[in-house]
């Protein structure tokens, strides 16, 4: 596997990086609504979910590294600052689903792609060609435009996921300029703990109730853990050792597309026949982006 990677040039392989971390990201949520729908709720699904992917990164760290790789956390205090702000936008994410479907949801999270351009821009000094800022906007026209199902939305379902939206979109260009030097896979421990801590404060001072546990949702669960907190964060942090940050994080904008579909699939969700023209937007400036080829 490392050598068909290896014959992969380093900015094919970013941007395929970014699409896989899309995907995975997608598929955990159709998951957790799945579970909701059997009673497992969402918060305390998220709390399941994060404690698989701590096992996960654990593991993938204790084979690659031993466990003295974590001593590779020394003198990067802004690594628990990247663990804040990304344990709060995964906690958002969960919370604001009970208020919003999980495309509307996953469509109005994408709009972090405009704080992530412009601190790309400002901070990293990122520069985008002509054909690059045409499938930009492209994509940021797709984001408004793609509200499957939207129906009625909730002030604060929108609030939750916006406030989500921009710590998340903090944190991903933080991880290109803070925590560069830490290898990704030490970094998502890191980041799937301190979320396990903030999901497991949630859920002890703010959350009632006690999930019913059966056994498909506990696999949905387990599924969901090794393809969110662990997967999908990994690949997107190996796709920004490749590419920008603000191109990982446009490439990645394919995310509500994959839940639209996943979910008309196997969730018996009906689209309006309009709403598809954004999906297709979004498909087509992320198609325009990874063809364009800097000068």
């Amino acid at each position: 596997m490392k050598e068909r990677l290896a014959r992969i040039d380093k900015r094919s392989l970013g941007y395929m990086l970014a699409f896989a971390s899309a995907a995975t990201g997608a598929v955990r949520y159709n998951l957790a609504v799945y579970a909701d729908l059997r009673g497992f709720g969402h918060v305390w699904f998220l709390f399941g979910m994060l404690i698989i992917g701590v096992l996960s990164a654990g593991i993938h760290v204790g084979v690659e590294d031993g466990w003295a790789g974590l001593r590779k956390l020394k003198g990067h205090r802004n690594a628990l600052l990247y663990g804040v702000l990304m344990g709060w936008s995964t906690l958002a994410t969960f919370l604001a689903l009970d208020y919003l479907n999980e495309t509307v949801m996953s469509s109005l999270q994408q709009t972090s792609i405009l704080v992530t351009l412009v601190l790309a821009v400002w901070l990293l000094g990122e520069r985008f060609t002509k054909a690059q800022w045409i499938a930009t906007t492209i994509i940021c026209v797709g984001i408004l435009a793609f509200r499957p199902w939207s129906g009625e939305t909730r002030a604060i379902g929108v609030t939750i996921i916006l406030s989500g939206a921009v710590t998340g979109a903090m944190a991903s260009v933080g991880a290109k300029r803070w925590v560069v030097g830490i290898p990704p896979r030490i970094l998502m421990l890191w980041r799937n703990s301190v979320a396990l801590i903030i999901t497991g404060a949630w859920i002890l001072f703010a959350e009632g109730g006690t999930p019913i546990l059966t056994f498909w949702t506990v696999v949905a669960c387990i599924a969901a853990g090794i393809l969110g907190p662990y997967l999908h964060g990994l690949t997107f942090l190996m796709a920004l050792q490749r590419i920008d940050a603000g191109k990982a994080a446009l490439m990645s904008r394919v995310q509500p597309v994959i839940v639209f579909l996943v979910s008309w699939a196997f969730l018996s969700r009906t689209p309006a026949g309009e709403d598809i023209w954004g999906g297709v937007l979004l498909v087509v400036g992320v198609v325009i982006l990874a063809l364009t080829r800097k000068k």
